[in-house]
């Protein structure tokens, strides 16, 4: 099994996040000071640190990846993020190679197969 551990709780402000990553100079270190200088101080916010680390765009320290850089080429992003998230999600991929286009319900049914019943409906859900 190779799913994320880490989810975000509201994906509200998830697309402001990343247009921000997209704008801002790559930090030496990601962390929750650097999130809060992009003006992302709510506890909500910081989730998408985990969620970055899973994506490996930053390492377990917070220093960016080579892919976190490819992704600020505007040029890429979106590419590089499709990957990322094929790349974390493998397991799933490897199950149905249009996992992206899955319902919520698909999708949470997958995860809870792959995890063998090991994460809670409220985890899956997130």
């Amino acid at each position: 099994m190779a799913l994320p551990t880490s989810y975000l709780t509201s994906t509200k402000r998830l697309s402001e996040i990343l247009d921000a990553l997209k704008t801002a100079k790559a930090p030496d270190k990601f962390t929750q000071s650097f999130l809060e200088s992009l003006e992302f101080k709510s506890k909500g916010d910081r989730l998408v640190i985990g969620v970055l680390k899973s994506l490996k765009f930053i390492d377990d320290t917070g220093s960016p990846l080579d892919r976190y850089y490819h992704f600020i080429d505007q040029s890429q992003s979106a590419k590089v993020l499709a990957a990322a998230i094929e790349d974390s999600y493998s397991d799933l991929f490897a199950i149905n190679t249009s996992a992206h286009l899955l319902g919520k319900q698909e999708i949470v049914g997958k995860f809870k197969t792959l995890s063998q019943g090991q994460y809670s409906d409220a985890v899956l859900n997130m």
